[in-house]
């Protein structure tokens, strides 16, 4: 058995919607975030990074058509991608909806644009989607249309602690609207968060397994330079989780969520190391992403066994006909 048998991986969910591998491209929108504007706070939350978490290629003068075009030809030259006729277009960093309609009208109009690109998934805060927004997302020509909100935690001490500048409530309520409108929704939510326990993260878990939710993207903390919480780290007001804690946790959480949620991600990604403070784990996502594996294995568990397949992995017959398809495919 592969390893990434054992949970719903999101390239899963995608082949399995389209019937074909779909790439993802991040895309830079320069979007802001009234966390950090004023509008609410300056400074964002206590573990954000000031640059955000995107390509950058923005910065770089590129309009969004023109970063997805340097993306097409980039995997174009890959050998596992160059024959990929289907992406997804990511944009990833600060809140993407954040702003007037107008702006959110220019991107989708540049969305509908790109060559090749099958749907999107849009990043942003709870507080940052009116239902004209919805309805303007929600009325794109794509076949996979996705909302992701940075959820974080279900506790709003741990927000306020954080300085999310949202509360449960509000999270809550996003999530219920956006599936009225008919999107898919992804929520991010993080270990190791100042002042949580393990059975803390596990409670988010379940709550937000018990809204209306397709996607949950998993992600540990780590610390940033030049943040509030790199503040902690440094008066040691704040510890970071230890690797085999988080790989131990992540799993536990696989078990709670239901089979038929896409597992966006396993763990955060940490692109800029001459950023990163701590834990030096953060740095190694493959590692990590191979231990949770290894571990569910070991112990015999898949995501969904302690909710709603208790008895047997769902996934096996799942990814065993994803592969036929590939290799149809290929002959072809």
């Amino acid at each position: 058995m592969k390893l990434h048998y054992l949970y719903y991986s999101f390239d899963a969910w995608l082949k399995n919607q389209h019937h074909a591998k779909v790439q993802k491209i991040s895309l830079d929108a320069h979007a802001g975030c009234p966390n950090r504007d004023g509008t609410i706070s300056h400074g964002g939350c206590s573990f954000c990074d000031a640059k955000g978490s995107g390509s950058g290629l923005m910065d770089k003068g590129l309009s969004l058509k023109e970063q997805w075009n340097f993306w097409l030809d980039k995997f174009s030259k890959s050998d596992r991608l160059k024959n990929t006729t289907h992406f997804l277009a990511y944009l990833q960093s600060f809140s993407n909806t954040y702003g007037s309609l107008e702006r959110l009208q220019q991107i989708s109009n540049e969305l509908t644009s790109l060559d090749k690109c099958v749907g999107y998934s849009i990043g942003t805060r709870p507080d940052c989607v009116e239902d004209e927004k919805l309805a303007l997302l929600s009325s794109l020509p794509f076949a996979t249309k996705w909302i992701e909100f940075g959820i974080q935690s279900m506790h709003d001490t741990t927000l306020e602690r954080i300085r999310r500048g949202h509360r449960v409530a509000c999270s809550v309520e996003a999530i219920k609207r956006s599936h009225e409108y008919g999107l898919n929704v992804c929520v991010h939510l993080m270990a190791g968060l100042p002042g949580e326990t393990r059975e803390d993260f596990l409670d988010t878990v379940k709550k937000v397994c018990e809204l209306p939710i397709q996607g949950i993207k998993l992600h540990g903390l780590y610390v940033c330079k030049n943040t509030q919480l790199a503040n902690e780290y440094m008066e040691e007001s704040y510890i970071p989780m230890e690797q085999e804690d988080y790989v131990n946790l992540i799993c536990d959480a696989l078990c709670l969520i239901p089979s038929s949620i896409a597992i966006h991600r396993l763990t955060a990604d940490c692109q800029d190391h001459d950023q990163l403070l701590a834990p030096e784990w953060a740095k190694l996502k493959g590692h990590i992403v191979r231990g949770i594996e290894g571990l569910l294995f070991q112990e015999g568990k898949w995501q969904g066994c302690k909710n709603d397949v208790p008895d047997e992995n769902p996934y096996t017959a799942l990814y065993k006909r994803l592969e036929r398809l590939n290799t149809k495919k290929s002959k072809k």
